[in-house]
């Protein structure tokens, strides 16, 4: 067997397996955005991330800049998935000799700017030498131990939700790849180049009560979904007609797809904000949508284990549910 066979999400599950945890105050493990690390009357939040060249991003259609605020931001996006207050990080970088010294003082001016908005302070790391660019980030945030969210929460009867707008990231990927556009939708290639994390949101429905479970939408709306689903032990219904586009997407999205919805559920790089609520906080949400001024859509709803997790098509038919995503074994 190799690891094509079993793909990242099972090569995560045999993982968790083998380790176990076997210390008290590990509140959660792997099988989560963040591990959460009970520390008196709060919790520690930790997340990593990697960046690697030409596997994540390529140097011919991302500037440095903009590479060293998308590297803490996806990291950001984490903790916003658990409800948590971002504070330190730590970056780890495999860097060419040949690689120009501006790259890294560019990357550093990025990374500087995104960690100043989030009021969030580099602490220590590493470099070494790499045949290729190689970025980990390490962040450290901390929560009130009642305010956090996990992917366990879900409920039978609970509303699905989504932030935003979902596939401008995948189709903005499409187009930068796509060499015979010279013309290319700004608004989308920011969406793939600069995603914004949804901190204060993410707080906001943890602290109000709100939501029940949440992750944010990294590997594709379905199989993020899964994950919630996985954890939570219960099923789902979504709604392909709900899926919230926005207009740049629709406009664009017919020379790479016959089927928007497709890259929409299964694009990832969202880094919205997924999340399950009791249909009594639908006012909740409401209002609290437009007091941030984020668009919070309801796509779907949760359902017993036993019904599975479907879609409802266009015409109310019933798609079964395929594991789209990205996987990176697969």
């Amino acid at each position: 067997m190799i690891l094509r066979d079993i793909g990242e999400f099972g090569l995560i599950a045999k993982i968790r397996n083998w380790m176990g945890k076997s210390h008290p105050d590990v509140v959660q493990g792997i099988g989560d955005d963040v591990a959460v690390v009970e520390m008196g009357k709060k919790a520690l939040l930790i997340t990593t991330d990697i960046l690697i060249e030409d596997i994540h991003f390529e140097r011919s259609w991302i500037d440095p800049y903009r590479l060293g605020k998308k590297a803490l931001a996806v990291n950001l996006s984490d903790i916003a998935a658990m409800g948590g207050i971002p504070k330190y990080f730590l970056i780890s970088l495999g860097l060419p000799k040949t690689l120009p010294f501006s790259f890294v003082s560019l990357f550093y001016r990025g990374l500087k700017e995104r960690a100043r908005r989030f009021q969030v302070d580099l602490i220590g790391g590493d470099t070494s030498l790499s045949q290729k660019i190689i970025i980990n980030i390490c962040l450290i945030g901390e929560g009130k131990k009642g305010n956090l969210l996990f992917r366990n929460g879900a409920r039978v009867g609970d509303d699905l939700y989504v932030s935003g707008t979902l596939g401008d990231a995948a189709l903005g990927l499409k187009i930068l790849q796509d060499k015979s556009t010279p013309k290319k939708p700004k608004g989308l290639i920011d969406k793939h180049l600069s995603p914004n994390p949804r901190i204060e949101l993410g707080q906001a429905l943890g602290r109000k009560k709100i939501a029940s479970a949440m992750i944010d939408v990294s590997d594709g709306l379905l199989i993020d979904t899964r994950h919630i689903l996985e954890e939570s032990n219960v099923g789902a219904r979504i709604w392909e007609d709900r899926i919230p586009l926005s207009s740049p997407f629709r406009k664009w999205v017919s020379p790479y797809s016959k089927d928007p919805y497709r890259i929409a559920l299964s694009g990832g790089e969202d880094y919205e904000l997924l999340f399950t609520a009791s249909p009594k906080r639908k006012a909740s949400i409401l209002s609290l949508a437009r007091s941030l001024n984020i668009p919070i859509t309801r796509v779907g709803e949760i359902l017993p284990e036993k019904e599975g997790f479907h879609l409802i098509g266009k015409e109310g038919e019933k798609i079964p549910s395929y594991r789209l995503g990205f996987d990176h074994f697969k």
